[in-house]
């Protein structure tokens, strides 16, 4: 036990510290993981394969396939043009127009690749409308965050605890959706307070947009067409996938297959634009969660859970369990603004998983038990709070910092931190109203 939370210990703090990328620091803490313990306690290398989930591995990989071909239509970009000519240039209806976008793309593709395909796009604009694009990138990072709540698609941690606990599609997307759009609505109004006065366009830039078409943006009409018929039959088969039995990650993997198929690309050159750096940074990850798991210490974190909220006869009754949703919601937000959302959940969800199996926990309701609900709105919201809460998070101030535009720890933290205690204050209430 010791060997293994030194080693998790240790590389956690250098994936929230270090400068080196989060993909080699995970990928040589899951080697020294498995090295160690392969030493002391017989952990095999196939034994800790055996924890890597492909579940969320193809689903990420399927969703930034048909991501990277649609954007190569230009749709995206003409999506940002004609939102900017529909506010008519007015710059704090711009931002929200982004925000809102950044948001929806984020349920439906994932927020790391949605914000992946924003930068540059948001980029561009403000270059051409003479604003400031920080505003505007944190606005869309904080949404993206908010948005990947929504679906199980939407956000890393969201494919890592369905997976777990076996939600499907359909009832994810039913019972996080509400609480999705009430926060961002907050985020809203946050940014009138926030950017109004600094995101003004000058009359003459506004002109100038309002004047200049946009037709040429699309640069591949044929390939819009089928990537958007293919992106159509993806969302739908999303909805009943587990009605025909099959998962969210083979139907992702499918609409990935179909869009290279239909579009005539070299599959070579898509398959190089797939965030590897992100998947690989999962499996290490996967990895080490497994070395705890296997030491013991998932089972010793149980535990502890279970004593804090428990009965004096070790049973959970409803208003443990209650107390132990908002403790979880809070937990999650809180340690997701110190160490990325992605291994704080990929640890917690085998502590769950073991928690509702080892105890007749009362379900106010039906459905998936409300500690799931809690656990994923805490991790999801709870990456607001800083730069290295959310791969999403990380992804915007590297492309950002790489193109001349850098964004301070405290700059993000300063308006990060109000959206997610908000947020969570909101994911709080939500689940108290609705589950018990």
């Amino acid at each position: 036990m010791i060997i293994a939370g030194v080693i998790f210990g240790i590389t956690y703090l250098l994936i929230a510290v270090s400068r080196i990328p989060g993909a080699i620091i995970a990928i040589l803490g899951a080697a020294t993981m498995v090295t160690a313990l392969a030493l002391v306690s017989g952990f095999t290398p196939h034994e800790a394969l055996n924890y890597v989930d492909l579940e969320v591995i193809f689903l990420l990989a399927g969703m930034m396939v048909l991501a990277d071909v649609m954007s190569r239509t230009g749709a995206f970009d003409w999506v940002a043009n004609y939102g900017a000519r529909l506010v008519k240039g007015n710059g704090f209806l711009l931002i929200i127009l982004l925000s809102l976008f950044t948001a929806v793309a984020s349920a439906l593709l994932d927020n790391v690749t949605t914000v992946v395909i924003m930068v540059p796009i948001t980029l561009s604009l403000c270059k051409s409308l003479d604003l400031n694009p920080i505003p505007f990138l944190l606005a869309e990072v904080y949404a993206s965050n908010i948005g990947g709540t929504a679906t199980i698609i939407g956000d890393p941690p969201n494919i890592i605890i369905a997976s777990h606990a076996n939600i499907p599609f359909t009832e994810f997307f039913l019972n996080m959706v509400p609480v999705a759009v009430i926060c961002l609505l907050v985020l809203f109004i946050l940014l009138f307070f926030w950017f109004r006065n600094s995101v003004n366009v000058a009359p003459s830039k506004r002109k100038e947009l309002l004047t200049t078409s946009n037709n040429n943006l699309i640069t591949d009409p044929i390939l819009l067409k089928k990537s958007l018929f293919v992106f159509t039959l993806t969302i739908v088969g999303f909805f009943v996938a587990d009605i025909i039995g099959i998962t969210p990650a083979f139907v992702a993997i499918a609409g990935a297959g179909l869009a290279l198929l239909i579009a005539d690309l070299n599959p070579s050159e898509v398959l190089r634009e797939i965030e590897w750096s992100t998947l690989c940074f999962f499996a290490g990850l996967f990895i080490l969660v497994g070395g705890l798991e296997h030491s013991g210490i998932i089972d010793l974190i149980t535990e502890w859970i279970i004593s804090f909220s428990s009965n004096a006869d070790g049973t959970i009754s409803q208003e443990s369990e209650r107390n132990l949703s908002i403790m979880l919601i809070w937990l999650s937000g809180g340690l997701s603004a110190i160490i990325d959302n992605i291994p704080f959940a990929t640890t917690m969800a085998p502590v769950v998983s073991d928690l509702l199996s080892s105890n007749e926990t009362v379900n106010a309701g039906t459905g998936t038990n409300p500690l799931w609900w809690a656990l994923t709105l805490g991790a999801d919201l709870g990456g607001n709070f800083t730069i290295v809460g959310a791969s999403a998070n990380v992804v915007v101030f590297t492309m950002a910092r790489a193109r001349g535009y850098p964004i301070s720890f405290f700059q993000f933290f300063k308006y990060g931190a109000v959206i997610s205690i908000l947020s969570l204050a909101v994911s709080t209430g939500y689940v108290m109203l609705r589950y018990y």
